[in-house]
């Protein structure tokens, strides 16, 4: 299918025109910032990219000969309609698909594996692939990160399996019928819990052969009474089908057993055990061995940005993670406690409207930090462009934190922010930088600046 993809630099959409183009499409886009990180990827694979000015449509269609009924528009739900390129194809005629429409297409036609869940999925699905494709099953693949060791966030392999991040959060997650599916949790973020068990019950009952779910989720048992397929758990706590003995957790890696196989993985907390163990719970039900996903979990290099250690300098570690709801970032934060002196927890809140809609849990989750050997920063919140009703600050998030623990500071120059944590930051200290988007800026920044001082 020939595409143009509207918001083309977007790590979903950015993934599945890489697909089309590598399986030998006409593909091109436009985006707002097309200098970005996946941006500069495409292009320097040989992909046009356009400005988002409304122009990008007709050249691609002078460009590659093409006329309007030849090619699709691309977006997503967060492409409005006033977008000048939707204003463009609505103009000429061009056909306009929703990307997660695309995705199911692609992802129907396989033997889908969909890892869905409010926190994890990113690593899960990484997990997954990684195996997968270490044993030489040649999954395809479309994940919200980038694996390390494969550089990339998707692929079209020649196996019978295609792994993907299910997204909730436009509800399009009920389009998929997987034949295996995994929720790793479910907690409130994006939307109210009971539509979520909705959505996630009605994923889990699109699945042909088997679900996977965490049975130290206190909604896992809810699905499982919901569902009328297979089900396997995983656990560390509860009983479960893959249950990880023997924990022993160090600052960067995780050492377990699984039903008498030893299992170590280059990613610290409880959190990466649990990734793990859905992802050795679906490559078993794929046939594979437990002896061989552990020679592959070993050789797992991790995922961009899943807290990923971006170096150390002076003793000093600086962690950059993705995470950015209340859930992700309380995990996070737990793994540091594992092997450090004092934190320096820095994050960046991704969008008013998510923002507002858990401002409750993130205060408590920032509210129980220890004032003694924690510090935290709220950068303010991301804006990603659009009609948004800009009624919270970070700042508001600070104020109630501050109430319970005193070293909470709201940034508002992220160069001072550097200087504070470059002047107190010492040995055995861990800078954890979290969030979504652009706030990872500062981390080499930080190194530098403790290097210096």
């Amino acid at each position: 299918m020939n595409a143009y993809f509207i918001g083309i630099g977007g790590m979903g959409m950015s993934g599945l025109a890489k697909i089309l183009y590598e399986s030998g499409f006409q593909v091109a886009g436009s985006d707002r910032n097309i200098e970005g990180d996946y941006c500069v990827r495409l292009k320097n694979m040989g992909i046009k990219i356009y400005p988002q000015d409304g122009t990008g449509l007709e050249s691609f269609m002078s460009d590659k000969k093409l006329t309007a009924s030849e090619f699709n528009v691309v977006k997503s739900t967060a492409v409005e309609d006033t977008v000048s390129d939707v204003v463009s194809a609505n103009r000429l005629g061009v056909n306009q698909i929703m990307r997660s429409d695309l995705l199911a297409d692609m992802f129907n036609a396989k033997k889908g594996i969909a890892i869905g869940g409010t926190a994890g999925k990113t690593t899960t699905t990484g997990l997954v692939t990684w195996i997968l494709k270490y044993c030489c099953k040649e999954p395809s693949c479309a994940v919200g990160g980038i694996i390390s060791g494969l550089d990339t966030n998707a692929f079209m392999g020649r196996g019978e399996n295609f792994v993907i991040e299910a997204d909730e959060s436009d509800g399009s997650i009920v389009k998929y019928n997987p034949y295996i599916s995994v929720v790793t949790n479910v907690s409130r973020d994006h939307k109210p819990l009971e539509e979520l068990l909705d959505l996630f019950s009605t994923f889990i009952n699109n699945t042909e052969f088997a679900s996977v779910l965490c049975a130290d989720n206190k909604y896992s048992s809810v699905l499982k009474d919901k569902c009328n397929t297979e089900v396997k758990t995983y656990s560390i706590y509860s009983d479960a089908d893959y249950k990880a003995q023997n924990l022993v957790l160090d600052m960067l890696s995780s050492r377990f057993t699984v039903n008498g196989v030893d299992f170590e993985v280059k990613m610290p907390g409880e959190h990466n055990v649990l990734n793990s163990l859905a992802a050795i719970a679906v490559c078993n039900l794929c046939g594979l061995c437990l002896s061989k996903i552990s020679e592959a979990l070993y050789a797992f290099p991790g995922m961009k940005r899943r807290f990923e250690m971006i170096g150390e300098a002076n003793g000093v570690i600086v962690i950059d993670d993705f995470a950015h709801n209340p859930a992700e970032i309380e995990a996070a934060v737990i793994a540091t406690r594992k092997a450090s002196k004092n934190r320096f927890i820095v994050y960046q809140p991704h969008g008013f409207g998510p923002t507002n809609f858990t401002k409750n849990e993130l205060i408590d989750v920032f509210s129980r930090l220890n004032a003694t050997d924690e510090y935290l920063f709220l950068d303010e919140i991301f804006y990603g462009g659009g009609t948004v009703n800009k009624d919270i600050s970070s700042k508001d998030i600070v104020d109630e934190v501050a109430k319970k623990f005193k070293n909470a500071f709201f940034v508002n120059n992220r160069e001072d922010l550097v200087a504070t944590i470059a002047s107190k930051a010492k040995p055995g200290d861990i800078v954890l930088v979290m969030g979504a988007r652009d706030i990872n800026q500062i981390c080499p920044q930080i190194l530098t600046s403790i290097t210096s001082a």
